[in-house]
């Protein structure tokens, strides 16, 4: 770097010239505009063994695998001779005899039978895990639902045809309007007719409108009467 002297140091000696240079030169380093700063940068640290080598990465940890869970092991299903189509009281008996828990339900239902007959027929056997289920049919039914029998129709009732009694002194038969009282035949009393027992003393309408009482004659006999002689 060339420095200009100024006028009034050209005079002074070669010695002091140097050391007006120096301080001149000490002055320019302090602002910093003539260097670069390469030289101030610390040079990057590199981790080196011993011998000069770099070392080595770290391995990542090994660890152990994790166990697979353990299955749950399904319960196999019971197990008991088929009794389908026997009776439910043998099919009972050998399901106990076996240690099996044991249902009984109702054909088509699902629903627990509260009471059976030992000679049902068992409709189906299902073996599970909690035990052995038997099916027997519902009360009046067979195993696929199906009436045992069938009812009989109700007979319409036919209206009662009027008939003679026969007795004597009476008359024809004749129709029950108006009659209270009628014969063990179902019909209306006639003046003259006998009565029966249990009309004894008793008074009714006579199929022709008449009022009858139930009364002796002169013989001693329960006919009914409408009191007039003859």
């Amino acid at each position: 770097m060339r420095i200009r002297m100024p006028g009034g140091v050209r005079g002074l000696t070669g010695t002091t010239a140097m050391i007006a240079a120096a301080v001149l030169a000490l002055a320019g380093c302090g602002d910093g505009g003539g260097t670069d700063g390469a030289a101030e940068r610390p040079a990057a640290a590199t981790t080196t063994t011993q011998s000069g080598s770099p070392a080595p990465e770290p391995s990542p940890t090994t660890q152990s695998p994790t166990p697979a869970p353990t299955p749950t092991p399904t319960p196999a299903p019971v197990t008991l001779s088929d009794h389908t189509g026997g009776r439910v009281g043998t099919a009972v008996a050998a399901a106990r005899k076996a240690g099996l828990g044991y249902t009984v339900r109702l054909e088509g239902t699902g629903r627990t039978a509260s009471s059976w007959g030992a000679g049902e027929k068992v409709c189906e056997q299902t073996d599970g895990s909690d035990g052995v289920t038997f099916t027997v049919p519902r009360d009046g039914r067979d195993c696929d639902g199906r009436l045992l029998h069938t009812p009989k129709p109700t007979p319409t009732p036919q209206p009662e045809q009027p008939r003679d009694t026969g007795g004597s002194g009476g008359s024809g038969g004749g129709g029950t309007a108006g009659c209270e009282l009628t014969s063990p035949a179902g019909n209306c009393y006639a003046d003259g007719q006998f009565c029966a027992t249990k009309h004894r003393g008793l008074s009714t309408h006579g199929r022709g409108g008449e009022y009858l009482t139930c009364s002796l004659d002169s013989g001693g006999r329960w006919r009914w009467s409408d009191g007039v002689a003859g």
